[in-house]
């Protein structure tokens, strides 16, 4: 269970032992970051289905799920995907652009680009149907975990920080191992419209070749970026495919 619990201690605000939390980015446990996706995508997708069961509009519902969502992570990846696309939609210079993401603050581009994952969000679960919502949930954020770690792959932006730590305390199989798990339990999760996944990954994809042209590599403001990018996708081709 140490691997599982690590895992849930760096990718949501549960209370954790102290022995649990901290230090370095768990490289290990990674394997275990699809499994505690699914089981956020399962709290999204149980509040969606409970604002439903109380009256609550479509979109009122899924605003709800998406709120869970973002109260058990702390908004995580988020944070990353603001800063990753302030940095990058900047047109500065390389080392202008990684300031910028390591500012705390939030700029236009951040905000916007963050505002249109939440509503894209919001918007597919509240067109699933409620017997699906559950189940495309944890399938979304359990590939959306999967993901990065096949970015993990590409070069570095910089020899410190998030992504280098990962680097540094996970290898190749690891990495390897648990983006397979992420893209097995989604499918399954999925069926028999596991295909929606393939547009997640083109999205990932351009997100993190974007970064590796204007940055040379990607950092752990990337990562956030591809996570939150191939969930907002998977939930909308989701959504199109059983609303249809």
């Amino acid at each position: 269970m140490k691997g599982l619990l690590t895992a849930a201690a760096f990718l949501t605000r549960l209370p954790m032992p102290e022995r649990v939390r901290g230090g370095e980015p768990p490289g290990a446990s990674i394997p275990w970051f699809p499994v505690v996706g699914a089981g956020i995508g399962a709290l999204v997708g149980g509040s969606v289905r409970a604002g439903a069961a109380v009256g609550l509009p479509p979109l009122a519902a899924a605003a709800l799920g998406v709120g869970a969502g973002l109260a058990v992570t702390g908004a995580f990846h988020e944070d990353g995907l603001a800063d990753a696309f302030d940095g990058l939609g900047s047109g500065r210079p390389r080392s202008q652009m990684l300031e910028i993401m390591h500012d705390p603050g939030l700029g236009t581009f951040g905000a916007s680009a963050l505002v249109i994952s939440l509503l894209l969000q919001v918007s597919a679960l509240a067109a699933l149907p409620a017997g699906a919502v559950i189940s495309v949930a944890a399938a979304a954020h359990s590939s959306s975990r999967a993901w990065p770690a096949a970015v993990l792959a590409l070069p570095l932006a910089a020899s410190d920080g998030l992504a280098a730590a990962f680097r540094r305390t996970a290898g190749k199989w690891t990495l390897a191992l648990g983006f397979v798990i992420g893209m097995a339990a989604a499918a399954a999760l999925l069926r028999p419209a596991a295909w929606v996944l393939l547009p997640a990954g083109l999205a990932g994809a351009l997100t993190a070749g974007w970064a590796v042209r204007r940055l040379g590599g990607i950092n752990g403001d990337i990562l956030g970026a591809v996570q939150q990018t191939t969930l907002a996708v998977t939930l909308v081709a989701a959504s199109a495919v059983w609303s249809s």
